[in-house]
């Protein structure tokens, strides 16, 4: 669909829930193109093409809102009917508001204009060669899962308070998840990603070489030791393992009073190495976009900053609710009402190689990834330390098996003793490698 076309009937939509009664209206569109093909079991599968355009409403009367959505965009004045007609059966909350119109940043590169040419027959040909390229480096290796993704994505947001914001992007994504067999032995999985917007700057073979080392690499473990020590966190094990910041800094959770942070603004909640930024404007970023699911423009913000609490994720309800500014992170699609999210989370990296980490470790463990759980509120967390290698005398001595770690997230952000310059990135999360200190390593 044409910017133009979806422009128009989301103003239509506008338009249809003021007919119907709505004091104020939001409407978000998306019209988005999506072609698959994917991996499994060292077998390409069925690959797809979708297209699917979108219209979420939300009706405001007073302080009490509704919200429906469609992809029949006949049916447009019913969605807008409906939106009214549940606003008036809602409970009124006086932080039900639409956000300040505000001038939106030009983003560039969001939109390579070959993505538009990008073909199911261009998909395979990528999903064959990721698969071509990770069974290359070693006949061992299986290739369990892979996945390659192009989508084209037009997004517009009109509301009645005069917001009108508009644009287009392409993303191309790609994942290879990997195990080795040697015999009965089997390696742990191992995971590898990368995306761009371009499609001369596609390249699926390094993540696919990468994720069968990393597999090769565990291949043979053996069990592991139980000690307490350090242990050195990849980039990819960080994501499961850290996932209580991103609850704490949503300001919803603030509201709720389910952040231990709801009063440490100012105050100091990890290390004075350790930066936490959300850009929502990074360069080549998966979910960089010039503004957010309600209209507000994004940017960089600067959530922990030299180890001190600088700010929580705020969407138009918590910035009023807290008299706080309004961070642009409402997040979401056109098929539910707009949630609190981050953009690009990116923990800034440091000034030591991650070797030079690992040969100041006594002894410890390096840990790829992590299966396990880590409760957003406490903090602590346990579960099985994936692909594994236990450090001794500042070397990787071996690959281990069946260990467990076990420690408290928010104090492990005090004593953090390392952060690496190299990072990864992985779906909107960029990371380096932490060396986390006295944490329980238990194995079987």
């Amino acid at each position: 669909m044409s910017n133009d076309r979806l422009l128009d009937r989301c103003q239509e939509a506008l338009d249809l829930a003021r007919k119907h009664g709505a004091d104020q209206a939001e409407v978000f569109g998306e019209a988005t193109r999506t072609i698959t093909s994917t991996v499994e079991k060292d077998d390409l599968q069925i690959s797809k093409s979708t297209q699917e355009t979108r219209i979420g409403l939300r009706a405001f009367i007073g302080s009490q809102v509704g919200f429906a959505s469609t992809n029949d965009l006949m049916q447009l004045e019913k969605a807008a009917a409906d939106a009214v007609t549940l606003a008036k059966a809602s409970p009124g909350d006086p932080h039900n508001v639409l956000p300040e119109p505000a001038d939106s940043p030009s983003v560039e590169g969001l939109h390579d204009p070959a993505a538009d040419a990008f073909s199911t027959a261009d998909a395979v040909q990528q999903a064959i060669r990721m698969l071509e390229a990770a069974k290359s480096v070693d006949p061992r290796v299986i290739v369990g899962e892979g996945e390659f993704e192009a989508e084209t994505r037009r997004r517009v947001l009109v509301n009645s308070r005069g917001i009108e914001a508009e644009e287009l992007g392409s993303l191309f994504t790609y994942g290879v998840l990997t195990t080795a067999r040697d015999g009965d032995a089997v390696s742990n999985m191992a995971f590898r990603f990368d995306a761009t917007r371009n499609v001369g700057d596609i390249d699926v073979e390094p993540p696919a070489r990468q994720s069968s080392r990393d597999a090769l690499g565990s291949l043979g473990a053996k069990p592991g030791e139980s000690f307490k020590g350090q242990v050195l966190l990849d980039p990819y094990a960080i994501i499961s393992l850290f996932a209580p910041l991103q609850f704490q800094l949503n300001a919803r959770n603030v509201l709720r009073g389910m952040s231990r942070w709801k009063e440490a603004l100012g105050e100091s909640v990890a290390t004075s190495e350790f930066t936490l930024v959300d850009d929502g404007l990074l360069a080549g970023g998966v979910a960089t976009a010039s503004f957010d699911r309600e209209g507000t423009p994004h940017r960089r913000l600067p959530l922990i900053e030299g180890g001190v609490l600088r700010s929580f994720m705020h969407d138009a309800y918590t910035a009023h609710a807290m008299n706080a500014t309004n961070t642009g992170h409402a997040a979401g699609s056109a098929g539910r009402p707009p949630a609190i999210g981050p953009t690009n989370f990116t923990i800034l990296p440091g000034e030591v190689a991650k070797q030079d980490l690992i040969s100041e470790i006594k002894r410890g463990l390096l840990v790829t990834r992590f299966s396990g759980n880590a409760d957003p509120v406490s903090g602590d967390f346990s579960g099985v330390a994936k692909a594994a290698h236990l450090i001794v005398d500042g070397k990787i001595d071996r690959a281990v098996s069946g260990t467990m770690i076990a420690g408290n997230v928010f104090e492990a952000l005090k004593n953090l003793s390392g952060i690496s310059r190299e990072t990864e990135r992985l779906f909107n999360y960029t990371f380096p490698s932490l060396r986390l200190e006295d944490v329980s390593i238990t194995a079987e």
